[in-house]
């Protein structure tokens, strides 16, 4: 069975508060499925979602995070945070001999989003993971959609996310820079736990984050 260590959300919030649609479960869920399928479950699926999708609550989901993701990494809030905090985190990382920086940077700038809008109203949190819980039932006959070659373990990993609820870990900074770790270790950037210096100095780098987070946030749509 997965242990929740090894769970490496990211912007999954981000996702639901920009794009979600009420009362509709299947919809929502697909507003998340890419990043889903490839945290619980990398290639056990066709990854040409969108040539198999049958459903069209759940394609339209799909294509709204496609499209989400395209225009955040190109708008003017994520250059602008981005390049806010480059050198502070270049700095950081550099400092405590962890690589890729600029790799960090950009994962803590959609973690750290979402840790400012589940601040802003933690309700809609909640709001979130029932929405995901409402679509259990629907997901073995979605999987079928993409060919998935192991739905079980994709449900498995699934319930473990709903039951851990970890996204509301993110509310505070040792939070965050646990599922950065998470993140490293999955991507083979990093094989072992931070250590007590670099817990405490990229802790120490999330409230920066989050302020310039904050200043641009007006920015997140333009």
């Amino acid at each position: 069975m997965i242990q929740i260590r090894e769970l490496c959300p990211v912007n999954f919030f981000g996702h639901y508060h920009l794009d979600h649609l009420p009362n509709n479960p299947k919809h929502n869920f697909g507003i998340i499925t890419p990043d889903l399928l490839r945290n619980f479950t990398p290639n056990l699926y066709d990854k040409n979602l969108l040539h198999h999708l049958k459903d069209s609550d759940w394609q339209a989901g799909v294509i709204k995070h496609f499209e989400r993701d395209k225009h955040f990494h190109q708008s003017v809030f994520f250059k602008e945070t981005y390049n806010d905090c480059h050198e502070i985190t270049k700095n950081t990382f550099q400092k405590n001999q962890i690589p890729r920086f600029y790799f960090a940077l950009h994962v803590l700038i959609e973690m750290i989003l979402d840790k400012v809008l589940i601040g802003q109203d933690e309700n809609k949190l909640q709001e979130f993971y029932e929405q995901l819980e409402l679509c259990k039932d629907e997901i073995p006959r979605l999987l079928e959609q993409v060919n998935h070659q192991n739905p079980n373990l994709f449900l498995e990993r699934y319930n473990r996310f709903l039951e851990s609820k970890y996204l509301f870990k993110y509310l505070d900074s040792s939070g965050i820079v646990y599922g950065l770790n998470r993140v490293y270790i999955q991507v083979n950037a990093y094989h072992y736990d931070w250590n007590i210096e670099q817990k405490n100095e990229l802790e120490a780098l999330v409230p920066i984050i989050e302020s310039a987070i904050q200043q641009n946030i007006t920015k997140l749509n333009s």
